[in-house]
């Protein structure tokens, strides 16, 4: 807990995105209250308590905090600013949403001619500042209660698509930004008249602001035909799906609007309707067609491909292996997948076979790199298939919780750069690093934009966190090392007690270095020289020791302390104070290096290797300086205790340390057999040796 609001509270936490601004308005006059008053947000304004998800070496906690009246650093005027970015950045992403707030509410909240206004429109601008007012509001619970008001609202799918009334509809430039400009605009008008709109995202971004505490009544659904809905409450807002009328009336027509994407927010189960989204002005493929579209390219993929996870010249890779697939795939299709996925094209093939018509060819060759129309309803169920595609290969990274969990996306279907970009770097290569897998999925799961460059292989990256939405490798999840699997988890719960870096980035610390010292050549004894009290504490040459740890290890998650940056390690504590760092990634190397052990045991004629033994009390004796022998490797027995093997591998494996998950005689045998650029001596071995008893192939014969 105390690493937790560390994290909050420093310059790379999720607290106090709002004190620069609260700092101003103190000192300076403004007509706030008068204006807050008229919205009736003095009343009605809803804060909430932290509520955040703490990872421990017990497994995720769940902390609380009475703390509701300091959100947004308690005042009601940052309190005001705080909430309405969160609402507006749920739907038209972070930057979006600042720059909407700052220009169509600030100025009738402080006044056109205040002075403070140029100066409060760049406090919420900076990036840093932005990403932690979201994040708070994150930990606060508004991303998760905007979710379930956007689902409680059932609007549907299927609307006249993002263009008002009235206007050509093949005029793209008229998007959902534009739109939400004019839903702000009539929010600071004192009138009670319904505001009509065609755009479903303006619908639920009034709903987001109602329930932060704006006065916005009934959000009704309208088919434009006939009378609208009624009787209808004050300032209610009608979705409307048909018909002429006007709609969208005070939109801005202004150029110096951006039209950027929206993040989509979905789930496994409503895949398609987001993909209907995604494809913008293009509504006439039913959101069914394309959710079952999903539903099949996923099943083929979870079918047909798994990941392997190798460590290798001193970095992680995921590796593409495909299997059962049919070596002469139709014609057509393969044509088809090779248009994004050259290199792969027999393997996917398959996943095109519902549009695998001549028609469907000829309306989407040479057109990859083109701006879609909105009557290429060919080249639309194409480009949405390909990124059912995209998005099932990518999902097989954490293929435990992507069926489970909401997800964030910036996936725009009507422009080429999305597709284009993804698809290129799934097609180059069977192997990806730990980094680009970290980045993909950070954009299926996250949001992160698809025209950032992938992190380099040696940037360490292990994670990503933005707002709700994070990508973790499994084993921080409940710190508990496995002989069989290896993937990454996607949370959608504000994950707490981590700093990132400002786009949300996680990287993984270095292991804090420690010297090497030999053990005294007259010790360590045999057992037969040692009292029973002495083997309990002291080093000695013996067969491996498969006994518990004779002391406890905590294990928490936080930066070290000898570090500037906001890297990720796991910070070791023994008797009260710190035993030592050690950084993700070494932990994660440790693990794919040592699953070399055979599920059965062939049996050890010769009988166990001399090891020497010795105990965790004796290992921790030191922080800076941990035991080396030149004869025999040194074992360290931690039998069933996660913590400590979690701690003991990440400072050993750069020496050659290995996990030893059952034999500690095939670990030994096995040992070879790895490429992984590190010391090929083996010089440690972590006694984890838990789960069934293990069994030697002469046993399994009886």
């Amino acid at each position: 807990m105390v690493n937790t609001f560390s994290a909050a509270q420093s310059v790379y936490g999720w607290m106090g995105g709002t004190d620069g601004v609260r700092y101003l308005l103190q000192r300076v006059m403004n007509p706030f209250g008068q204006r807050l008053k008229s919205l009736k947000l003095d009343r009605r304004l809803r804060l909430m308590p932290s509520q955040a998800y703490v990872l421990t070496s017990q497994g995720p906690l769940v902390a609380h905090l009475d703390d509701a009246s300091e959100s947004f650093g308690g005042d009601i005027r940052t309190q005001v600013i705080g909430t309405t970015v969160c609402a507006l950045a749920h739907e038209c992403e972070v930057l979006e949403g600042v720059r909407l707030f700052c220009r169509f509410l600030l100025p009738y909240l402080f006044g056109e001619a205040s002075p403070l206004l140029d100066v409060l429109q760049s406090q919420p601008l900076e990036n840093a500042t932005s990403q932690r007012i979201i994040n708070e509001g994150a930990s606060r619970g508004l991303n998760n209660m905007f979710v379930d008001t956007a689902a409680k609202l059932n609007l549907p799918t299927l609307n006249s698509g993002w263009g008002p009334g009235g206007r050509d509809e093949s005029d793209d430039k008229h998007g959902p930004i534009p739109m939400i400009s004019g839903l702000l605009r009539w929010i600071s008008q004192d009138t009670g008249h319904a505001y009509r709109t065609r755009s479903s995202a303006i619908a639920r971004v009034a709903a987001y602001l109602k329930v932060v505490g704006y006065n916005v009544g009934d959000i009704l659904t309208w088919d434009g035909d006939g009378e609208p809905p009624g009787p209808l409450g004050i300032k209610s807002v009608i979705l409307v799906l048909g018909g002429s009328s006007e709609t969208d009336p005070l939109m801005e027509d202004e150029e110096l609007i951006s039209d950027l994407p929206l993040l989509l927010h979905y789930q496994h189960k409503t895949t398609g309707a987001m993909l209907l989204t995604a494809l913008g002005h293009v509504s006439d493929i039913p959101p069914e067609t394309l959710q079952e579209d999903f539903e099949q390219v996923f099943e083929y993929i979870e079918r047909h491909l798994t990941v392997q996870y190798i460590c290798k010249n001193e970095g992680i890779n995921a590796v593409h292996q495909w299997r059962g697939i049919d070596k002469n795939p139709n014609s057509m299709t393969v044509r088809l997948a090779s248009i994004y996925f050259s290199h792969k094209a027999e393997f996917i093939a398959p996943c095109y076979e519902r549009i695998s018509k001549q028609k469907y060819l000829n309306c989407v060759r040479g057109k990859s790199k083109k701006v879609m129309q909105a009557d290429e309803t060919r080249l639309a169920r194409f480009r949405a298939i390909t990124a059912c595609v995209a998005i099932s290969i990518i999902s097989l990274f954490a293929p435990e919780t992507f069926k489970e969990v909401y997800h964030a996306t910036k996936l725009c279907l009507n422009m080429p750069g999305w597709l284009s970009r993804v698809c290129s770097v799934l097609d180059l290569d069977d192997a990806f690093s730990l980094p680009t897998v970290v980045m993909l999925l950070a954009q299926v799961h996250i949001g992160i934009s698809a025209g950032g460059e992938y992190p380099a292989a040696s940037t360490e990256a292990i994670a990503w966190r933005k707002g709700i939405y994070s990508v973790i490798p499994s084993m921080l999840l409940d710190m508990k090392l496995s002989s069989k699997e290896f993937q990454f988890v996607c949370l959608d719960r504000f994950w707490a007690n981590v700093k990132t870096e400002e786009d949300g980035l996680i990287k993984s610390s270095n292991t804090f270095e420690v010297q090497r010292h030999d053990i005294d050549r007259n010790q360590p004894l045999p057992p037969g020289a040692l009292s029973t009290l002495e083997r309990m504490t002291e080093p000695y040459v013996g067969a491996p020791d498969m006994s518990a740890p004779d002391c406890p290890l905590y294990l928490s998650l936080g930066t070290p302390f000898h570090y500037g940056d906001p890297h990720l390690g796991f910070i070791g504590w023994f008797q009260g104070s710190v035993a030592g760092t050690v950084g993700v990634m070494d932990v994660l190397k440790a693990v794919l290096l040592s699953r070399v052990e055979p599920d059965i045991c062939p049996g050890h004629p010769g009988g166990p290797k001399q090891v020497v033994n010795v105990k965790t009390s004796a290992w921790a004796r030191e922080r800076h300086s941990k035991p080396i022998d030149k004869q025999h490797p040194i074992f360290v027995p931690v039998g069933g205790d996660h913590c400590w093997a979690i701690f003991v591998a990440g400072q050993t494996v750069k020496q050659g340390g290995r996990i030893v998950f059952r034999c500690p005689e095939c670990a030994d045998e096995k040992y070879e057999s790895s490429d992984s650029g590190y010391e090929r001596e083996p010089r440690y071995f972590v006694g984890l040796c838990e789960g069934e008893p293990r069994l030697t192939s002469l046993e399994v014969s009886a």
